[in-house]
């Protein structure tokens, strides 16, 4: 696996996978708010840099999402991920289903948006599904 850093902070890393042409981003640690969305507008000036469709967000060191910050990815964040272009995200969440369930809510009301999205805990499967898209 031949990756790029792209960005990095205390809770996050982003990395820019060739392989499968897609950004890889993982959150390090729980995050919130302000510094959450930061984060998450990191991987938003990515794809646009990059100009790649794919994408992995790996959520395993995060336990939860905070409901103002699941309204805000739902409302803003994801309509403007797939309007830059981004059509496919796989999400790899920790092994539990409390951290399923919680991917699930988040993108359940989005199901209408074009792109295609899958979750796992295995992130050997994140990247063949993406590797197949």
């Amino acid at each position: 696996m031949a990756t790029e850093v792209v960005e990095e902070a205390d809770w996050y890393r982003i990395e820019y996978d060739d392989d499968i042409d897609a950004l890889i981003h993982t959150w390090t640690m729980f995050s919130s708010g302000e510094q959450f969305r930061e984060g998450a507008n990191a991987l938003y000036e990515a794809l646009n840099e990059y100009d790649v469709s794919k994408e992995i967000i790996d959520t395993r060191e995060v336990k939860a999402h905070d409901e103002e910050d699941k309204q805000w990815l739902q409302e803003e964040w994801i309509p403007k991920m797939v309007e830059a272009g981004m059509a496919y995200s796989a999400n790899v969440h920790r092994e539990s289903v409390i951290a399923e369930m919680d991917m699930q809510e988040t993108v359940d009301p989005l199901e209408d948006l074009p792109f295609e999205n899958m979750m796992t805990d295995d992130m050997a499967e994140a990247r063949e599904w993406l590797a197949d898209q």
